[in-house]
């Protein structure tokens, strides 16, 4: 027993010397620059690697911690259920796995366990359409296509100075092929779908129009894509001016903007914002058109979190003075309703409508490694009196609901929440 123990301890001994010689050939390795040629034995180089990955893993995840100021040690050891999970399921599932899918709809659940509607995971292929959407512009020609219930594909929308608008392509007109080939029994989303993944510079859209078949050739380009719509309405001698903004992107200000002093050129006598059917978007893109339009010093929001509540104001020198109205429905949203409380209660202006949405919560997006994102709350937002809308929605000043008339044919004649707004700033 005293000779095992013997034993041992040379053998403990002999260990720490190897050790000892290891750590200081790694340190003249690196830091050293020599002439003398070192060389290690197998044994030396195995533990030479377990050593150099300890330590990666360590500095790498005590950079991570300093600089971002979580615990991401503590994080590994919290994910060793999702990990077990994963690898049980993918060693020992019977069947075929998509890996991927599996990994997607674990971000997804955990999303979803926060009990948010509003914090959500979007798979890679639908965040690039977000992203485009949301930023305003992406690649392609410019025009909106539909399917009727004929079948056919039609054009229902072709951008101001757009390359479909420069190639001559006209709403109304039916696509019956693209580069030569039949889209019959095919739908306005397998035309949009080419475009995009065609990775072509230009396309030939063939078209009905007046009973003549017609072959457009069409560059692929960058597309703004119009957020903001106007025009004047003149009613009692007066000069309404009418924007709709149909997104908050990160081109709507400068759109709307350039479409506001457009207006005012013809000396309106007042505005009506329309933001039926907006369902919001970009926090600052609300918060710089309420700039243009507020008082400075007004307040347009206030943000509630964990560390109190804080006023945002206006701090420019713009401001209009005329008689504003903002239009909503139960489909506007978010910083659609941002907009119409300002009007409202800090512009002393109209709402007309019904109750909107009432998302009274502020998201953040993150793209993730993959392409895909997540978005999640941050921060409640209030009106500038202090009220919270979530759930119960901005209230009109003027509540008007559309009447059974314009669904019927749709139509400015027809538009009785509209009319209801020119009769408010034209009295």
């Amino acid at each position: 027993m005293a000779k095992e123990v013997e034993k041992k301890k040379k053998k403990k001994k002999v260990k720490n010397k190897t050790f000892s010689k290891i750590k200081k050939k790694i340190k003249n390795f690196i830091f050293v620059s020599s002439d003398k040629k070192e060389t290690f034995n197998t044994k030396e180089v195995v533990v030479i690697m377990i050593f150099s990955l300890g330590i990666g893993f360590i500095m790498c995840f005590g950079a991570m911690s300093l600089f971002t100021g979580k615990n991401y040690f503590s994080v590994v050891k919290d994910l060793d259920k999702v990990v077990d999970t994963y690898y049980a399921i993918v060693d020992n599932y019977y069947g075929d796995l998509d890996k991927e899918a599996l990994i997607d709809g674990a971000v997804s659940g955990m999303l979803s366990s926060v009990g948010d509607n509003f914090t959500s995971y979007t798979p890679a292929e639908d965040a690039e359409e977000f992203n485009e959407t949301i930023n305003g512009s992406y690649e392609g020609i410019g025009c909106s296509v539909g399917t009727y219930s004929d079948g056919r594909i039609v054009v229902i929308e072709v951008f101001d100075e757009s390359p479909s608008d420069l190639a001559g392509v006209r709403e109304g007109d039916v696509i019956i092929k693209v580069d030569g080939e039949s889209y019959e029994g095919k739908t306005g989303t397998d035309v949009a779908n080419y475009i995009k993944m065609g990775n072509k510079d230009k396309i030939v859209l063939t078209v009905i129009r007046d009973n003549a078949e017609i072959d457009i050739t069409v560059n692929l380009s960058k597309v703004e894509i119009p957020n903001v719509n106007g025009r004047i309405i003149e009613e009692n001698n007066k000069k309404i001016g009418y924007i709709d903004i149909t997104l908050f992107s990160s081109n709507s200000y400068r759109q709307f903007k350039s479409k506001l002093e457009e207006l005012e050129k013809e000396k309106i006598d007042g505005l009506i914002i329309d933001v039926r059917d907006n369902s919001g978007g970009f926090l600052n893109s609300v918060t710089d058109i309420c700039n243009l339009l507020l008082e400075k010093g007004k307040v347009i929001y206030q943000l509630e979190d964990s560390n109190g509540i804080e006023k945002k104001k206006d701090t420019t020198k713009e401001k209009r003075t005329y008689k504003i109205a903002v239009m909503i429905n139960s489909a506007s949203a978010s910083a659609s309703e941002i907009l119409a409380s300002a009007i409202k209660e800090s512009y002393n202006g109209y709402v007309v409508g019904v109750n909107s949405y009432g998302k009274g919560s502020v998201q953040q997006t993150r793209k993730l490694l993959d392409g895909s994102m997540i978005k999640y709350t941050t921060q409640k937002w209030l009106t500038p009196n202090g009220n919270s809308i979530m759930d119960t929605g901005v209230e009109p000043t003027n509540r008007v609901e559309l009447n059974d008339e314009y669904f019927a044919s749709p139509g400015i004649d027809t538009d009785n929440q509209l009319n209801e707004a020119v009769n408010l700033l034209t009295k």
